[in-house]
């Protein structure tokens, strides 16, 4: 609820204003996250004073379902903004497990607001449903993982959408008019809602009974029991979308073979498979069915990046609406204007730089609407198409934007919480609570084996998911683990013992680090790392210090290992525009191309004459011989997702599988 009361706080050269949701640093404005802003309010607001971790996440967050890296990743932003360092703070103290103080003397002064003119971006905060701790889902089937689907009504949407020429910032006065409230409250992970053309009805993926791969439920907006559509096997639902008449749901599953564009009835039967589209990193098609048309992601030309694709029902014929440039990873999400007649879309040129773009239906130049190379990841129009509303980490931490539709400053979305699902009259939204950093959690295991090469004796959880931990790699001597985690709001490269105990931070590139492995004398880390262009391979020394890049240009480079001599490193790049493995000698720099039929992760094998490796699109683990020959699968699996989740030992292969009958995620060998 909004104070009466609108603050300024001073301190040491430092101005925040409450109600202007600004912070000025020698009269100059500095950005800052929604929440890190809210967080830093409240800790201005109890200056000297111990203040615990619930009591910020009670004022804060309310009943949202959120975890504690949350709270943390907002102390990293506020930390990073005010140049505070942890180690020896000036501004922010952590009580480590308890919770935090602000240690400057804070001036403070206030003056009385007339309510009925309270401007909701102030920082008045929607009340949610739901525990503290959400489950989260794996990052790359989707951005959105978490454990309830909520549905906006409100009062204020729809006078929005009636409205004419109404001003956005009017329609936000209306937003304490607006209640969230769950409209599923099932276990496990839900995602890509779809409202039925008339409203009454949402379809969306729940993994509930399919765990990690999702099936398609159907429910009555106000109704309790959903319906499964779907029974999937293999691959991985991502994205839904309603035929005009409200009779059919499009929809897009991504496997070993690519994505496939599915049709299926609203009262359930058999699927039918319309046409075939692109699933890079498992996010499938994202069909949008429009008209006599379904939009899908596509390539236009061989070789070029995933583009957008009209396929028509009618003919089964194929038209281009927008070829990407080489280079790039091509467009991913994308929504259609209320009119239909223009798709916005995010084009990405690398996996951290992305813009929004517009381009009409009928066909024609792409307008871009964005330039300030952002990591934007979800889209929606607004109902009166003036504004496009998107997720972006661009003040730090994930937040909601808009920016006018023909161009215009990017500005915090004050309407909607977060970006979802619209019904045609713009009155209801549904979107997923959104859980950590990146959507996602995830756990380290480490597993005891009977043997060399043998079956798995014992499973021990050895670092947990608060962290956003992954990628672990145990040194050479059994005695480190280096291992990727985002505990520290940014991806950066870490070391522990073996038991996941006194984590060590090796990198402070605030950006994404992952995938480390150690090389043969443990003396060294090299790892990939995303910048504002593109992902590079870097090595770091084993105590955090002569961090440098190997790689540079314009292309992506990615999943490194070292060879048995240490004298090479092998990558994943798509500078060709396929992603193949290469080869690059540390001593002169120079870079050898390895496969040529596709290669992704790639490890060699002990006696160093042969390298084993995954491909990014396809299954199973495949060889080629180092001195030359034919590239050869060994196994079937891992399929599409699991990439990086084999190791190569003296005795055989241990791998990661999705598709372990019954079991789910399990732990497989096989002789090499």
């Amino acid at each position: 609820m909004t104070d009466r009361k609108s603050r300024v706080f001073r301190f040491k050269g430092i101005e925040v204003r409450e109600r202007e949701f600004v912070l000025l640093r020698g009269g100059e404005v500095v950005s800052v996250e929604p929440k890190a802003f809210r967080v830093l309010v409240y800790l201005l607001c109890h200056p000297l004073r111990l203040v615990t971790k619930e009591e910020i996440f009670t004022a804060i967050w309310g009943e949202t379902a959120v975890s504690d890296n949350s709270l943390t990743r907002s102390i990293a932003t506020l930390r990073r903004i005010l140049e505070d360092d942890p180690k020896e703070p000036q501004f922010i103290a952590t009580v480590p497990t308890v919770g935090y103080r602000f240690l400057c003397q804070v001036e403070s002064t206030e003056c009385e607001l007339n309510p009925s003119a309270i401007d909701p971006s102030e920082g008045a905060i929607l009340p949610r449903q739901g525990s503290r701790i959400s489950k989260g889902l794996r990052i790359a089937i989707t951005s959105a993982g978490a454990c309830f689907l909520l549905m906006l009504i409100g009062f204020a949407l729809r006078q929005w959408n009636t409205s004419n020429g109404l001003h956005r910032h009017t329609a936000a006065a209306h937003f304490s008019k607006v209640r969230s409230v769950p409209l599923t409250s099932l276990p496990g992970a839900v995602w890509g809602p779809a409202f039925s053309p008339d409203g009454s009805q949402i379809v969306y993926v729940w993994d509930g009974e399919n765990p990690d791969r999702g099936d398609l439920y159907l429910q009555q907006v106000g109704g309790a029991q959903p319906l499964r559509l779907t029974q999937s096997h293999s691959g991985f639902i991502c994205c839904v979308d309603w035929s005009p008449d409200g009779k059919q749901i499009v929809f897009s599953r991504c496997g070993d073979n690519g994505d496939e564009i599915m049709v299926i009835s609203a009262l359930g039967g058999p699927e039918r498979r319309l046409t075939n589209g692109e699933c890079p990193y498992w996010i499938a098609g994202r069909p949008i069915w429009i008209g006599k048309s379904i939009l899908v992601r596509d390539r236009c030309t061989p070789g070029s990046p995933p583009g957008l694709v009209l396929f028509w029902l009618e003919t089964g014929t194929k038209k281009c609406l927008h070829d990407p440039p080489p280079g790039g990873l091509g467009d991913s999400d994308r929504a259609v204007s209320p009119d239909q007649q223009s798709v916005a879309f995010i084009g990405s040129a690398s996996t951290f730089r992305n813009e929004i773009y517009t381009v009409p239906i009928q066909g024609g130049p792409a307008k871009r609407i964005t330039f300030d190379a952002s990591n934007i990841t979800e889209l929606m129009w607004s109902p009166d198409g003036k504004y496009l509303i998107f997720n972006s980490s661009r003040g730090g931490l994930p937040a909601v934007w808009r920016v006018p539709a023909a161009g215009g400053p990017v500005e915090p979305e004050t309407v909607y919480p977060e970006v979802g699902t619209l019904t045609h009259d713009g009155s209801r939204l549904a979107y997923v609570e959104p859980g950590p950093f990146f959507r996602t959690t995830s756990e380290i295991w480490r597993a005891d084996l009977a043997g060399s090469g043998g079956p798995v004796k014992t499973l021990k959880k050895i670092l947990d998911s608060s962290g956003g931990n992954d990628s672990p790699q145990p040194s050479p001597s059994k005695f480190e683990l280096a291992f990727s985690s985002y505990r520290t709001g940014a991806g950066e490269i870490w070391k522990s013992d073996l038991n996941g105990n006194q984590p060590v931070q090796l990198t402070s590139f605030g950006g994404h680090a992952g995938t480390p492995r150690w090389s043969p004398d443990g003396k060294w880390i090299c790892f990939d790392f995303g910048t504002d262009t593109h992902s590079q391979i870097y090595v770091v020394d084993s105590e955090g210090r002569n961090a440098h890049a190997l790689t540079s240009g314009e292309s992506e480079n990615l999943v490194p290992s070292w060879s048995k001599d240490g004298a090479y490193i092998y990558f994943a790049s798509n500078r060709t525009g396929e992603y193949q493995i290469w080869k690059l000698k540390l001593a002169t720099g120079a870079v050898k191309q390895i496969t040529h039929q596709g290669g992704f992760a790639a490890l060699e094998s002990y006696d160093s004459k042969d390298l084993y490796f995954t491909k990014f699109i396809g299954a199973g683990v495949w060889t080629v011989p180092m001195d030359g020959g034919p590239e050869t699968r060994i196994t079937e699996a891992p399929h599409v997702g699991y990439w990086g989740h084999f190791a190569v030992t003296e005795r055989g292969i241990y791998l990661l599988d999705a598709d372990a009958p019954a079991l789910g995620d399990q732990v497989k060998s096989g002789h090499t």
